[in-house]
């Protein structure tokens, strides 16, 4: 087989297979023995990631259709986040195999990257096998442990675990509801969620940078909360893993080498999701290697993190309130149906200055409104702040 390449990507998920698809002189080493597999992930996706690839939605890959997101909060009260067939829950191994079916790059499955060394214009990578691969570029899609984050950048990144699992309840679940419990006392700095893969399966987790004992969060959550509302479960499979996280950006290009998804800690600082993300870092790496012009890729970018501190801001609001004012929250939008847009409703408005423990957080409440309120259009348009240069890199129709 042929050794040199244009473009080595070193990691097959969602990242390093988008930037495949488009990179025909290229290589794709992983280190596992079956694309998607193990799956490590609540498996979400928003629409508008398919729709910006002109992917149709599959039922072979897609598990559910999303059009709700409910905050539940410590009191019981729910906030609804409406976005009707907004995204999706998907079946994660199988989605990666669609991806990798669309690929114009070699795959090379159990090829596990143990050396990465630049021997003149040329990346040299090596394999625990003792092969040898060299190529111009270089993508890092081999996510939060990269090792081309830490052989050629040198970048540390924290890393947050997140414990879950599939679980199989008694009772019917809502497969177009996704739920995500806030509480400061149970799952501080965090939340836990319910992600809806079938009527009696779902993908059921929680993820905290609090002191407490993620296995005992859990175990009272399981007990407590998810028996309580569907009755008796079983843990069906382990889908714990790892979310990367740093408040401020890392470098992601050096020397013809460049980072996508979760090796540049590219995820969504609300949920922890990354799918999405990594998809359009992965087009977006390609399309700079397309156009011999690497060093464009941070801008090209540069809109993922622009939206990311927004919903960061989000996130610092969201975890400042007590559970005090989280219920007192709860109360005023139940009764003007759960629905956080009836926050421009001056009666629910007024109601919320009524309360002194509200009125001096009237205006975290106010950008919390408009973040939410951009989030959902970002739902039905192309990336806010994104310059679409297609005569560039023609996007193949699926």
């Amino acid at each position: 087989m042929e050794r040199t390449f244009e473009t080595i990507i070193v990691g097959a998920g969602p990242g390093g297979l988008t930037a495949g698809r488009y990179l025909d002189d290229a290589l794709i080493l992983e280190q596992k023995s079956e694309i998607g597999k193990p799956v490590q992930c609540a498996e979400g996706l928003a629409k508008k990631f398919l729709d910006r690839f002109g992917i149709q939605p599959d039922p072979n890959w897609i598990s559910t259709t999303i059009d709700n997101t409910q905050i539940i909060l410590p009191n019981g009260k729910v906030i609804n986040l409406r976005a009707k067939g907004g995204g999706y829950i998907l079946d994660r191994v199988n989605f990666e195999k669609f991806l990798a079916g669309l690929c114009l790059a070699k795959i090379q499955l159990q090829k596990r990257v143990t050396e990465i060394e630049k021997e003149g214009e040329l990346w040299q990578v090596k394999t625990q096998e003792g092969e040898v691969f060299k190529s111009k570029y270089l993508i890092g899609a081999d996510g939060p442990f990269s090792i081309v984050r830490r052989k050629v950048f040198d970048e540390k990144v924290a890393v947050y675990p997140c414990l879950e699992y599939l679980v199989g309840v008694e009772k019917e679940v809502d497969c177009s509801t996704i739920k995500m419990y806030i509480d400061q006392e149970r799952f501080p700095l965090g939340y836990a969620w319910i992600f809806p893969k079938s009527k009696n399966r779902a993908n059921i987790g929680l993820g905290s940078a609090g002191k407490k004992n993620l296995n005992e969060q859990f175990k009272d959550f399981m007990e407590n909360t998810i028996k309580k509302e569907f009755g008796n479960y079983r843990l069906l499979k382990n889908i714990s893993g790892l979310v990367p996280w740093e408040k401020k950006p890392i470098k992601l290009v050096k020397d013809n080498a460049l980072l996508v998804g979760d090796a540049g800690a590219m995820v969504d600082p609300i949920s922890g999701g990354g799918i999405g993300n990594a998809m359009i870092a992965g087009e977006q790496a390609a399309k700079s290697i397309l156009a011999k012009d690497v060093n464009s890729y941070p801008a090209r970018i540069k809109f993922l993190f622009c939206f990311n501190k927004d919903l960061l801001s989000a996130q610092k609001i969201l975890y400042s309130l007590d559970n005090k004012t989280l219920n007192e929250v709860g109360e005023i939008l139940e009764k003007a149906c759960g629905d956080i847009f009836y926050l421009k409703n001056f009666s629910v408005f007024f109601n919320f200055l009524s309360k002194p423990n509200l009125r001096k957080n009237v205006f975290k409440f106010l950008k919390l409104f408009f973040i939410y309120r951009n989030y959902i259009r970002s739902h039905r348009a192309p990336c806010r702040g994104e310059v679409r240069d297609e005569a560039k890199l023609q996007r193949p129709q699926v």
